[in-house]
C-alpha cells in the first residue's frame, strides 16, 4: 500500500467513526478492502492522533467518546 492509499483509508475510516458505522473489526476491514489485521492497524494510528476512539458494544462500532 503507498503513503498515498493509506491515507486515503484512514481518511476513509475517520468518516466512518464519526458517522458510528464501522461495524465490527471484521466488517470494517471489508469496507475498506484491507485485512482484519491492517483495519486494526489503521484504528491504533488513528488513536494515536487522537485518543477518544473506542469500540462501543452497544452500537457495534467504533466511536468517538465525549
Amino acid at each position: 500500500m503507498t503513503f498515498d492509499q493509506y491515507q486515503e483509508k484512514l481518511d476513509q475510516l475517520s468518516k466512518l467513526i464519526m458517522h458510528s458505522n464501522t461495524g465490527s473489526p471484521f466488517e470494517l476491514a471489508k469496507r475498506l478492502n484491507v485485512s482484519e489485521r491492517t483495519a486494526r492497524r489503521l484504528v491504533e494510528k488513528l488513536k494515536t492522533k487522537d485518543q477518544s476512539i473506542t469500540f462501543c458494544r452497544k452500537v457495534g462500532s467504533y466511536i468517538l467518546k465525549n
